[in-house]
């Protein structure tokens, strides 16, 4: 009865457009369904609210859960998630499309964004030819929750191989805070005196997580 006396979701995206819609009321569409005490409008407000309004917070929700709310069962759970994975593969499709040259540290944020919903620690090594094109990307440790294992070995076995003239190295902070650690700062600079013996260029280390990234060479803490 709440939503009588308004305008129905899938009526406004057929009216306005999907862009102006809010999350609630796209969340909505794809639940299609309430409980027998909440209509699903509030029900998916119910569900953003308990992750604090952050899609990423119910992308890392198990099935189980999301489950727990009422008006949830294992049918909208696993459209829940069949939904944000698809969503995470439409934009790495986007970024396949454009990662033919890396010119900023954003750029490699952009190429990197799947790392942002993983919840342990991993480093990537992205290895560049001469014109900074990329020769091949791949994760070469996982960490534990709290700490990456970024060793010199790891991440420039890849550039040997591959014949790499330059590499960026790139990890996540799945605390969503990409503010770099003493540690990561140290190994930062175990990585540049390797690449100077390897004559592998570090172009840069980059830090990714959900409230934004972290440049070393932008911010001027990785040597010449």
């Amino acid at each position: 009865m709440e939503q009588s006396s308004r305008i129905l979701p899938r009526e406004r995206l057929l009216k306005f457009g999907e862009k102006n819609l809010s999350n609630e009321e796209l969340i909505a569409i794809i639940l299609r369904t309430g409980s027998k005490d909440k209509n699903v409008l509030k029900l998916s407000t119910e569900l953003l609210r308990k992750f604090n309004g952050s899609l990423i917070g119910i992308e890392k929700a198990t099935v189980e859960e999301l489950k727990r709310f009422d008006g949830i069962g294992t049918v909208k759970a696993v459209t829940l998630k069949a939904l944000f994975e698809l969503a995470k593969r439409f934009y790495g499709e986007i970024l396949q499309a454009e990662r033919d040259k890396i010119k900023s540290a954003e750029d490699v944020s952009k190429i990197c964004y799947d790392m942002v919903f993983e919840i342990q620690e991993r480093v990537r090594t992205i290895c560049l030819d001469t014109k900074l094109k990329i020769i091949s990307s791949k994760d070469v440790t996982i960490g534990t929750i709290s700490s990456a294992l970024i060793h010199p070995r790891e991440v420039f076995r890849e550039a040997v191989k591959e014949g790499a003239s330059g590499v960026i190295v790139v990890h996540n902070h799945p605390s969503g805070d990409p503010t770099p650690s003493e540690d990561d700062k140290a190994v930062t600079l175990k990585l540049h005196e390797a690449s100077k013996i390897l004559e592998i260029k570090l172009i840069d280390h980059v830090i990714v997580a959900a409230r934004g990234y972290y440049s070393f060479r932008e911010n001027g803490l990785l040597g010449q």
